[in-house]
C-alpha cells in the first residue's frame, strides 16, 4: 500500500510557507518539516528520507535510527515508523503520504 490513512495534518503548523525540495539527484535526500509543513508526520523537524532496491521506502531520524514507510521496507526487517507518528488536531496519526510521496520519487532516480 502506498499510501496511509489518518489526520490530514495540524492547523498550527509551526511552517506555513512549505520550502520546496530540491530535485533529487540520488536515492537519499534530507527533508524536513520544513519543506512538508502542516503535512509533516513526525515528532522529530529533519531526517533522511531513502529508498532502497524494491521500493522500500526508508526514514532515518537525526538519531540514526532507520524506519520503514512503506510495507516493502517493513517486510525486509526495517521497524515501523509507528513511534515517530505525529498525531494532527483530530487526535489521528498525521497521514505518511507526503512524506511516502516524497521518499517514493527518490526511487526512480539513477544512484
Amino acid at each position: 500500500m502506498l499510501t496511509a490513512c489518518g489526520g490530514s495534518g495540524t492547523s498550527h503548523p509551526s511552517t506555513t510557507r512549505p520550502e520546496p525540495l530540491p530535485s533529487p539527484t540520488s536515492t537519499t535526500q534530507r527533508i524536513s518539516e520544513r519543506n512538508l509543513g502542516y503535512t509533516w508526520p513526525l515528532t522529530v523537524d529533519h531526517g533522511t528520507a531513502r529508498c532502497e532496491k524494491d521500493n522500500q521506502a526508508l526514514f532515518t531520524s537525526p538519531d540514526g535510527t532507520t524506519y520503514a514507510l512503506n510495507d516493502r521496507a517493513r517486510d525486509a526487517g526495517y521497524r515501523d515508523i509507528g513511534p515517530l507518528r505525529a498525531k494532527g488536531d483530530d487526535g489521528d496519526p498525521i497521514s505518511l503520504g507526503s512524506l511516502l510521496t516524497k521518499t517514493l520519487r527518490l526511487c526512480g532516480v539513477a544512484g
